[in-house]
């Protein structure tokens, strides 16, 4: 018999659900993995897609994304 999740982590999990990529950068296939792991003070996750076969890292940016462009 299993025991129930330690409601300490249900944040976490919830925060997790909600931020994981679903969709690859490369091909906008749905994401088959997205493992959440952290670097320092930054949260990442490290992805798959089984469409296309690429595999990165994406870091989630807050309610807006970065841009490489200057600001027009």
């Amino acid at each position: 018999m299993s025991s129930p999740p330690d409601r300490r982590f249900a944040a976490d999990a919830e925060a997790h659900r909600r931020d994981a990529p679903r969709f690859c950068p490369a091909c906008a296939a749905a994401v088959d993995l997205a493992s959440e792991f952290w670097e320092g003070d930054q949260r990442r996750f490290y992805c798959w897609c089984s469409a296309c076969g690429w595999t990165g890292e994406i870091a989630p940016t807050g309610e807006t994304a970065i841009g490489h462009e200057p600001p027009h």
